[in-house]
């Protein structure tokens, strides 16, 4: 492949691996606009809880593996064109940044949630799937911030 087509793919890379992580923060934001609407707390683990619960949505792997496809676009455009021409030039190196530090974030909010699950009143099944859930998504996120970070190591 010669120099200026892997430049050409790398250039749509970034900007499917922008749509991607532009399509997840949509989801987040409409999860934190939906904990911001509650006023009252219907559960007995009250307002606050309640809302956390709402966001930590947002790391289910149903949510979280919209990330992926921004993450793998990011990823393999820095492998194009690590030897052709430096990847800032493309935003290749903010977009796998901007993806690591959601992550990050991700895993966060993952562990709140997963925290607040002891804090509610018991339910076995729910619980157990809350957690798992809530793990699985943390988990992603891990594997996909490795990813990012042996791509910046690559560089």
């Amino acid at each position: 492949m010669i120099d200026a087509e892997r430049v050409r793919w790398a250039r749509a890379l970034v900007l499917v691996g922008w749509l991607f992580l532009l399509a997840y923060l949509g989801i987040v934001a409409s999860l934190v606009r939906r904990a911001t609407a509650i006023r009252t707390a219907s559960f007995e683990d009250g307002l606050w809880w309640q809302r956390i619960e709402q966001i930590s949505q947002s790391t289910i792997p149903q949510n979280v593996v919209v990330l992926a496809p921004a993450t793998a676009a990011g990823v393999i455009g820095a492998l194009l064109v690590r030897s052709v021409v430096d990847r800032s030039v493309l935003r290749l190196a903010q977009l796998v940044r901007v993806i690591a530090g959601v992550c990050v974030v991700v895993t966060f909010i993952a562990v709140l949630g997963i925290v607040g699950i002891f804090f509610r009143q018991p339910d076995a099944i729910t619980d157990l799937q809350s957690m798992f859930l809530r793990l699985g998504g943390m988990l992603m996120a891990i594997g996909m911030l490795r990813l990012c970070w042996e791509s910046e190591q690559a560089g």
